[in-house]
């Protein structure tokens, strides 16, 4: 073990917050992190560098936690984000967004007896340390050595960026081609600033884009080009489709459809491009209007960034209306934390039956019906089911529907031969290909809304498996034998 005992401590050292009277009127970084190594070196001496790293066992793409945090401790923050990023390219936006608290912090054994190790705050440190000296690092040597085969990315959120940093350092000439404006996906238009900074991913880009990887915004695959035209047209080898969940569900009752009834997904995605149209020119939409009283229906991460916005764009008022109690709730406790602490009102154990229209035909509130907690189902989850005679209205100027994310089907719709399930996920083997040949599929639009990690870990699956598929198909015995243990 490297730690001694004069050093560690059961608490944690605490990060650094915008402060509260600010956070309510700006879009900055709300979570600070660590600002000095010091304050980073203390939290990580409070390691234990465990035999068995039960924190890696947590972590959905099993990062090198542990090796990671004793490079810190040795003040080798470049060293300790080069050995992270060797499965983790996106430290940065994972330092800030994961679910530590479930995943690799959930494992960690020192909050047995007090506060866990702060894993998430220590690789958002030493992520941001490398990204800000990036010319200094030399990512060349990274890079395999080339076959002339081409490979298309579909799609630039965390798993095609993912995707497109495994298969560049296999050497392979990777283009990415991404339908909306910004790359980024769910973690530039779904996660706001004040989370998830644009600089940040930003800096992920470009330290992808220095393997040799060209990006192409403004494209839709399925609609502008057809796979069948990336292979046959483009020449590209083999496709990785990487995206994403992206079609919001609704809750299905009605007037759902009524002015002032929006999706999270297209009220996040409006706020995020009106915020940055000048600095990323970009079409702006205008500002989001939310006028005084706003609902949002659910209670995930979604709901809680959906919250949170409607503030800082002038909300006075903003309800959270959940059908089951805050400790069911899908988001995540600081989440909920942040949202209260910013203002948001919590209403649980109720349901929409229909939104109602004023005079004007515009939103003017929403019923809800009451609901109460019952048996557990064969998961373990408790049964709901509604009060009867207890509806009730609640006035507002907007809601903001936060229930869910499925995978669009346009890109399956536009090709041929492409099998997806019902609910619209792609259809995968265990290795990531998908029902046409060279053409492989992780992260959302495979598994449906999982977190960046999950994303992370998918890519860097199936691309290890897309690399063996054009291996073989150079007809080298050793690659055909590699490629038959793969998975």
């Amino acid at each position: 073990m490297s730690f001694t005992m004069s050093r560690f401590s059961w608490v944690e050292v605490e990060a650094h917050q915008l402060e509260h009277a600010k956070a309510l009127h700006s879009w900055d970084e709300v979570n600070l992190g660590y600002l000095t190594y010091e304050e980073a070196k203390a939290e990580a001496d409070r390691c234990l560098q465990c035999g068995t790293p039960y924190c890696q066992d947590g972590c959905p793409n099993h990062n090198p936690i542990r090796d990671f945090i004793a490079l810190v401790q040795e003040g080798r923050l470049v060293d300790a984000a080069l050995l992270d990023w060797q499965v983790n390219p996106l430290a940065s936006c994972t330092g800030r967004v994961c679910a530590w608290e479930k995943q690799c912090e959930g494992y960690c054994v020192v909050r047995n007896e007090g506060d866990p190790i702060r894993i998430g705050l220590l690789e958002r440190y030493l992520g941001d340390y490398a990204l800000k000296h990036l010319d200094e690092i030399d990512l060349s040597s990274w890079v395999g050595e080339g076959h002339g085969e081409k490979v298309a990315v579909v799609g630039a959120g965390p798993a095609g960026m993912a995707a497109a940093w495994f298969l560049a350092r296999k050497g392979y000439q990777v283009t990415i081609y991404e339908s909306w404006y910004l790359y980024g996906g769910v973690m530039s238009y779904g996660i706001p600033e004040y989370v998830l900074p644009q600089r940040v991913i930003d800096l992920e880009m470009e330290k992808i884009l220095r393997l040799g990887v060209t990006l192409k915004t403004g494209i839709r695959v399925g609609k502008d080009i057809t796979i069948q035209e990336l292979k046959e047209k483009e020449g590209y080898d083999a496709i990785f489709i990487a995206t994403g969940a992206n079609q919001p569900a609704t809750p299905g009752v009605p007037g759902e459809d009524l002015p002032g009834v929006m999706t999270a997904k297209d009220f996040l995605m409006k706020a995020t491009e009106h915020l940055l149209a000048k600095d990323y020119s970009l079409p702006d939409p205008g500002p989001v209007p939310v006028g005084r009283r706003v609902v949002v229906i659910g209670a995930g991460d979604t709901a809680m960034d959906a919250v949170r916005t409607s503030l800082r764009l002038g909300a006075e008022e903003v309800y959270v209306c959940y059908r089951r109690t805050e400790e069911l709730a899908p988001s995540r406790t600081p989440e909920i934390a942040h949202a209260k602490a910013e203002g948001g009102r919590f209403i649980y154990l109720v349901n929409p039956t229909r939104f109602i229209p004023g005079p004007d035909g515009r939103l003017a509130g929403v019923e809800f019906v009451r609901m109460q907690l019952g048996e557990k189902d064969a998961s373990g989850r408790q049964k709901i089911s509604p009060i009867p005679g207890s509806q009730f209205v609640l006035e507002c100027d907007t809601a903001i529907l936060a229930v869910g994310y499925r995978p669009e089907t346009d890109l399956a719709e536009a090709t041929p031969g492409l099998e997806v399930a019902n609910w619209g996920g792609i259809v995968v083997d265990q290795d990531g290909h998908t029902s046409l040949e060279g053409v492989f599929a992780a992260g959302d639009c495979v598994t449906g809304a999982k977190t960046v990690i999950h994303a992370v870990h998918a890519a860097r699956h199936a691309a290890e498996a897309l690399h063996h598929y054009l291996m073989a198909k150079r007809q080298d015995p050793l690659a055909l034998l590699e490629a038959a243990t793969v998975g």
